[in-house]
């Protein structure tokens, strides 16, 4: 398993902000940031030293998250360049009063941009509670904030985003304090109404029996206190999530003032939790946090969802319900997601030549993408964990960690190019559009297929390659698919892959229809080609008949000689009939399209009627 992966929550939000905050216009931001970028350049970025404290390191993804209307760094205004750009935020709490760094990394080089606020964040009123902001203080793309001054009891909120509205992707968000300790409020945040940014678990997980999960912070509750009161006083509060049981020794995490406690954490019938919630010498603020840790069961493989509610007596708590409630959350906890993918990233067309040197079609027409008339390239594609083919987070598994395909994947797992391979010395994967490097050869291939054994190692942004061995090659229609062997069939069940349309090799000889061939008693009905090129060339005839007519056949193949014609008595070629005797024929010459004509001809020997019908060229007629 890789290092432990916090996944945080994504506030939703309108994209609606109040007209009273004028936003600068984007040349004039866009200005002040070449202005800065240029200062930062004439001098080194200075980051403040390692602190031995702590260092908390998070990471995320912006990719496909709720979108606001960012403020400048210094909350004077509204950006008017990241107008609607994605945005996660991060809640934490520090131990101490401390003077810290927090530093915002992309790791696919976007220019982001990191806002601290306090107490509350509201994405619709931006510019209310924010403590710092900053785009590129880390050196372009990276944004940091060093020094910063954090309190214990504030509740803080780490906003990672973009400078424009096309600025996302993977990060990392560290925190580094030297005195205190650094809590993320991580996993997922119950809101109202009700959030829905869930924990993704792998859905390959064989459930029942019921399954725990390691909480390495992912899945933590978060929620707001949600309702104020004074000193001395006592509230109870309720956490329920059908489906999922709190493990023994789940403990809650209080934000606030140190002098509110939490009573003991108790276990209903349902699976739920409460407790008591006692304001000490200050008030409970409503914007007070609870971090519920601790590790989970589930029961089911189903979506689901929490809900917290405060109240006014032990009994309403444990109970449930609207009586005695004076404030409530929810949101989607865990939602059950595929681990791994494959996906086509472009599809390839390699043509075979009919100019090849002998024999036709053994070479590729040369060009673009491998400029090589031995290789052809029938397209590229990408497998391997949903996180890498499709981004953003990875499902977790039973460690609590993102799932690998080392987990999920035996070693005799393949990938599976379905298509005509026969004339080929090699078919290989290569990591160049050019096939200019061969990383992995087939196992075997044949006329109907080619099998790459891969285990549990990610394919990602390859190409399957076709190396010409000297015979015709087929035009054919190629696809892929994962041929998955669980690594562990009683825990992990995993499933195919594909096929998916990856590419097509055809042919640049000439195509001739017939689409109406008839061969009715009494009657002469015959085909002519004529070749006025100065080599042979060999032709096939390929039949189709109405659906329930089976027809009989022979003679599909032959030979049109150069500056010649050839003449083919149909009765020759359609031999029998189910139903009436027609049908479409469809002739392949290994010629040049200028060099080729045909002609379907039906004669009438009594009244001497012929009918001549040029025949059509598919695509182009």
């Amino acid at each position: 398993m890789t290092k432990p992966s916090v996944l945080f929550i994504a506030l939703s939000a309108a994209l609606a902000v109040s007209a009273a905050h004028a936003a600068t216009t984007p040349q004039d931001e866009l200005a002040a940031k070449q202005r800065a970028m240029a200062e930062a350049a004439a001098k080194p970025v200075a980051r403040a030293g390692i602190r031995t404290k702590d260092i908390e390191i998070a990471t995320g993804d912006t990719t496909g998250a709720p979108v606001w209307n960012r403020p400048l760094s210094d909350f004077s205004g509204l950006s008017g360049t990241g107008t609607a750009v994605p945005y996660v935020v991060h809640p934490f709490i520090v131990s101490a009063n401390d003077t810290c760094s927090v530093a915002l990394d992309p790791l696919a080089g976007h220019d982001t941009f990191l806002f601290i606020y306090e107490n509350a964040f509201d994405p619709l009123d931006p510019l209310t509670n924010g403590v710092d902001g900053d785009d590129d203080g880390g050196g372009f793309p990276n944004s940091l904030i060093d020094p910063v001054a954090l309190n214990a009891g504030t509740t803080y909120y780490a906003i990672s985003t973009g400078y424009s509205n096309g600025s996302f992707g993977p990060y990392d968000l560290t925190i580094d304090c030297p005195v205190a300790n650094v809590t993320y409020a991580g996993g997922v945040m119950l809101t109202n109404p009700a959030s829905n940014n869930p924990i993704r678990v792998a859905e390959e997980l064989v459930i029942p029996p019921a399954r725990t999960i390691t909480n390495a912070g992912n899945l933590d509750i978060t929620t707001e206190v949600d309702y104020s009161f004074s000193p001395g006083e006592v509230r109870y509060a309720r956490l329920h999530c059908p489906g999922v049981t709190f493990a023994p020794g789940t403990t809650v995490t209080y934000s606030g003032d140190p002098s509110n406690l939490i009573g003991a954490v108790n276990t209903s019938a349902d699976g739920s939790i409460y407790f008591s919630i006692t304001a000490g010498a200050t008030p409970v603020v409503e914007n007070d946090l609870l971090i519920v840790d601790g590790d989970r069961t589930l029961n089911a493989k189903a979506p689901v969802d929490c809900t917290y509610g405060l109240y006014d007596f032990p009994s309403q708590a444990q109970a449930g319900g609207a009586t005695g409630r004076v404030a409530t959350t929810s949101g989607a906890y865990i939602r059950f997601a595929p681990s791994y993918a494959l996906a086509v990233d472009n599809q390839g067309n390699p043509v075979a030549n009919v100019e090849s040197a002998d024999p036709a079609y053994s070479e590729f027409v040369g060009g673009a993408p491998t400029f090589d008339i031995l290789l052809g390239q029938v397209g590229g594609f990408s497998y391997g964990t949903a996180g890498q083919v499709l981004g953003g987070g990875q499902p977790i598994t039973l460690d609590g960690n993102a799932i690998e395909l080392v987990d999920l994947m035996d070693a005799d797992t393949a990938l599976v190019f379905s298509g005509d391979f026969e004339a080929a010395s090699d078919v290989f994967f290569s990591p160049n559009a050019d096939c200019s490097v061969n990383i992995q050869s087939a196992d075997s291939f044949d006329d109907t297929e080619a099998v790459f054994t891969i285990g549990s190692n990610a394919a990602m942004d390859h190409f399957l390659c076709y190396a010409a061995g000297g015979d015709p090659i087929r035009a054919s229609e190629f696809t892929v698919a994962l041929a998955p062997v669980s690594a562990d069939a009683t825990t992990y069940a995993v499933s195919g892959r594909g096929p998916l349309d990856l590419g097509v090799i055809t042919r640049n000889g000439t195509e001739l229809q017939a689409p109406l061939a008839q061969v009715p008693a009494n009657y002469l009905s015959r085909m002519v080609l004529t070749n006025t090129g100065t080599q042979d060339r060999p032709y096939e005839i390929a039949v189709l008949g109405e659906t329930g007519n089976v027809i009989s056949t022979a003679n599909l193949t032959g030979m049109v000689p150069a500056g010649g014609t050839t003449v083919v008595d149909l009765t020759s070629v359609l031999t029998g009939f189910t139903a009436a005797p027609r049908a479409t024929l469809n002739v392949t010459i290994s010629g040049p399209n200028s060099q080729i004509q045909g002609l379907y001809q039906i004669v009438n020997p009594d009244s001497g009627t012929i009918s001549n019908h040029v025949m059509v060229r598919p695509g182009s007629n």
